[in-house]
């Protein structure tokens, strides 16, 4: 009770999320621009390099591993890909990209949802 009248708890900003959040959104915007401009192929290749380090780092911090993060990492296998001389790898980067949003969206709804039921259960 006394936690509850004194406010909600203070909450850290984690630096890790936040890069991680932020070059994975901006390397969804430049994956589309490579396919018009050809500068945006490199930044789009260096943003999915930081969002993986990122993601591993992440998850490591929070010891979140699981097997599927391994799916995650097909994007910088793609951008390997693409400057190996295949070029549909960035292709294949892009696409892997668009599925991992989808999924940590439609994933994070059904946290808030989760979240809700508990708290309508108290």
């Amino acid at each position: 009770m006394e936690q509850e009248a004194a406010g909600p708890s203070e909450r850290k900003l984690d630096i890790g999320a936040l890069m991680h959040a932020a070059a994975g959104i901006s390397a969804i915007v430049l994956g589309g621009l490579m396919f018009s401009r050809a500068w945006a192929q490199d930044l789009f290749s260096l943003l999915m390099v930081i969002s993986a380090a990122s993601a591993v780092y992440f998850s490591w911090k929070h010891d979140a591993w699981v097997k599927g993060h391994w799916l995650a990492m097909v994007p910088v296998l793609g951008v390997v890909l693409g400057y190996g001389g295949w070029p549909a790898g960035f292709t294949l980067a892009y696409v892997a990209l668009w599925c991992a949003f989808i999924h940590f969206v439609f994933r994070g709804l059904q946290s808030l949802r989760a979240a809700e039921g508990a708290k309508d259960g108290e």
